[in-house]
Formats: C-alpha cells, structure tokens, sequence
C-alpha cells in the first residue's frame, strides 16, 4: 500500500513548482515598458509600425501606439559615417533623448542590439516555459482552484511588476544615458519587477484564498419586528 504521507508531500502546495522565474524573466519579450516624461513612448521589442512588421533590421524600440514616432536600434548602411554599422535612426524623438538620426550607436549599442535580438526570441521561449510549468502545477496541485487563483495573480503581477519597475529604470537610464541607459535600465527594471510582481502576485492570493477558506460566518438570530405604534397587537 502506499504512503498517504508521501502522496501529500509530492501534491502539496507549497512543494509544487512556479512559474515565477521564467515568467519573470520573459515578460519583457512582449511588454511594452513605459517611458516616463516622453508623451507616449514605450519600449519594446518589435515594431508597431504595421509597414514594417516582420521585416526591420531593428531590435530595440522606443515608441508610439502607432510606431511611427521612434528612435530605434538599427544595423545596416549609415548614410551618415558611409559604412554598414550600429546606429540610431529617429523620427520625433530628438527633444525626448537628444539622439540625432543615424547616430553611430558604438560598441555599446552594438551590445543592446544583440542581446535585445537574443532577449526577443528567448525570453518568449521562457513565457512558454512558464505556461507549462503552471499548468502543470495546477494539474498536480492538492487544491487546483488556490493554485489556478495564484497562477492568475502571479501572471497579473509579473505584468504589472514589469511595466511599473521598468518603467522606472527607463527614467534612470535615460537620466544616466538617453538612448543606451534607457534600454538598459527598462529592460532590466522589468526583470526584477517581473519576477517580484510574481512572487507578491502568488504569496497573496495564497493567503487571501486561505483566509476565505477558513472564514466562517455565524448568521444572526432571526428577531420579530416591533408592532406599529397604535398598531393592533397580534
């Protein structure tokens, strides 16, 4: 026969594993970051211009709803130094970060470039890594409705985490370095707050369910109403 103890020990709640690393670390893939004092600007990491979705040889962008007021991260010909190089090409962003169109980006922005390209690709395969292991969790779970409702929170966190930290670290980086810093300081913001928002999002829905589990409520005594003044009495 088998152990009931050790079924509990493999199901319970507190052993299960969460999703909050990979979620956290991906939702900068595919959030859009806010960029504090820009009228608008956030960054991201794909194009919001529909004329040019699936085929920019950008990586990192800080831009409208509509993607056509922009300063992104480009490699290619520079019609400016006449080579083939890392650059920054805008359009109505200069009063926002004093970066003139087709300035040479340097061995820095050659850096972003290719870690906003791997960052892209990768941090959607931990998205999907997470999805898998929270739904496993919930699966395996000894209460799935307490885990479903920490799962839901935890995502919603991770979210809200990422746009509220990395909107954050977009202002000090922009502050320390327009351009370089702002990509830096909102991407890795939104790392940390991915990965706490997950955490606080999980921990307190945790015990929020809890507590309404455990909660009972003593209905109060049924009482008669008093008679109507000059009423008859019954």
């Amino acid at each position: 026969m088998a152990d009931p103890t050790l079924s509990e020990e493999v199901t319970s709640d507190e052993d299960l594993m969460s999703g909050m690393i990979p979620v956290g670390v991906g939702a900068g893939s595919v959030v859009r970051i806010p960029i504090p004092g820009t009228n608008g600007l956030a960054v991201a990491l794909d194009t919001r211009d529909p004329r040019f979705r699936g085929r920019s040889t950008s990586t990192l962008f800080f831009q409208d709803v509509t993607g056509k007021r922009v300063l992104r991260l480009d490699y290619g010909p520079n019609p400016r130094s006449g080579t083939i190089d890392y650059h920054w090409n805008q359009r109505g962003t200069h009063d926002n970060f004093r970066i003139s169109d087709h300035a040479p980006a340097g061995r820095g922005g050659a850096a972003l470039y290719q870690g906003a390209r791997a960052y892209r690709y990768a941090g959607r395969v931990f998205l999907i890594a997470g999805v898998a292991i929270d739904a496993w969790s919930i699966v395996v779970a000894d209460r799935p409705i307490r885990r479903t409702v920490q799962v839901v929170s935890g995502w919603t966190g991770a979210w809200l985490g990422c746009r509220g930290v990395g909107q954050l670290g977009a202002a000090a980086g922009t502050f320390v370095e327009p351009g370089l810093g702002t990509g830096v300081g909102a991407l890795g913001g939104c790392i940390v707050g991915g990965i706490g928002g997950y955490a606080l999002g999980e921990a307190v829905s945790g015990e929020v369910y809890d507590w309404a589990a455990d909660t009972f409520f003593t209905p109060l005594p049924e009482t008669s109403l008093p008679a109507a003044a000059g009423g008859a009495q019954p």
